[in-house]
């Protein structure tokens, strides 16, 4: 029987926890103190030691395992809420399944192991616990730290449009319209004369504001912008109406209806105290919704929330809490 070192044990246990914590801070993008890690890594390493202790057997169940975890999570990065703590728990499952399935491959390549009767079985000889060496075990870490670097990666891309979304509000005189609108880093429309942005905006969203001819046109199908000069519209409404010329795909060219908003002002959906107000800006009119699905109306122009000197925009500070 191979004679087992608690201390060593309860080494390997705390790097392995305390690596494992890197990683999932990482894939969290949260930064923790030192004192944290050490401390949550310990009590991990304190757990594995429990398995050598036949009175304390009942502390490896589900639950203690799932409490201990949880326990990990909360000294390591003091999480604000339970939301936030089952995301953070998440990703420490991850890491730590991410870790053992590498180790174990790790294993399973470089030695000789099999199982008999519940036993392992190592060069032919029985243990209690599967014999990775600290080499291999240092060699699966970067291997685990590029998957879950990668994984992240991807779940970034995935979800770097929904970070695109923000909270749009256009105010036309004293008609206002809230809705969400996708801002697009490849939008480059503008009015080649004044070089202004371009928004392209689903119409039926001003239904109530727009020119009733104009309405009537977008409502039979027909392209408003080539029987603009036969409208009568408002004086007002005259004044802001604009005709930009556009490439569509395949090459395509036309000529996109628009006209000058009093203000747009957009606000970050995750960030609630960023907040651009947009008033050199112009509106194109959609004749058919952008997104089949609603999750966005507009298709906003990088421009408006960049550091462009032609849009006049200016970034409002977040309300003080009372």
């Amino acid at each position: 029987m191979p004679v087992v070192y608690l201390d060593v044990i309860w080494v390997i246990n705390l790097v392995l926890d305390g690596f494992i914590l890197f990683v999932t801070a990482f894939l969290a993008r949260r930064k923790v103190t030192g004192w944290r890690m050490i401390g949550a890594s310990a009590i991990g390493a304190s757990y594995a030691l429990f398995l050598f202790v036949p009175a304390l057997s009942v502390l490896l169940s589900f639950v203690c395992k799932v409490l201990f975890s949880i326990l990990m999570v909360w000294v390591a990065f003091r999480p604000k809420g339970v939301w936030e703590l089952g995301k953070l728990l998440g990703l420490f499952y991850l890491a730590s399944f991410l870790m053992g399935g590498a180790a174990y491959a790790a294993n399973g390549l470089f030695q000789n192991i099999s199982m008999k009767n519940g036993l392992l079985i190592v060069k032919g000889r029985i243990a209690w616990l599967q014999p990775s060496t600290l080499v291999l075990i240092v060699a699966a870490m970067p291997l685990v730290y590029w998957l879950g670097k990668s994984a992240w990666t991807r779940l970034g891309k995935a979800k770097h449009r929904e970070q695109n979304f923000w909270d749009v509000e256009v105010q036309i005189g004293d008609f206002r319209v809230s809705f969400t609108g996708l801002l697009d880093t490849g939008n480059a429309l503008t009015d080649p004369l004044s070089r202004t942005p371009v928004m392209v905006l689903d119409w039926d969203l001003l239904r109530d504001v727009l020119p009733r001819e104009l309405t009537q046109s977008f409502e039979k199908n027909t392209d408003p912008a080539s029987a603009l000069g036969e409208f009568e519209l408002p004086g007002d409404w005259q004044a802001r109406m604009r005709l930009v010329p556009y490439r569509g795909v395949g090459g395509v060219m036309g000529m996109l209806l628009s006209f000058r908003p009093d203000a747009v002002q957009l606000t970050a959906s995750d960030l609630p105290g960023e907040v651009h107000t947009c008033r050199k800006v112009l509106i194109g009119l959609n004749p058919k919704p952008l997104a089949a699905d609603g999750s966005y109306r507009a298709i906003l122009h990088p421009a408006m929330i960049g550091d462009a000197a032609e849009p006049e925009t200016t970034t409002q500070p977040a309300p003080a809490a009372s």
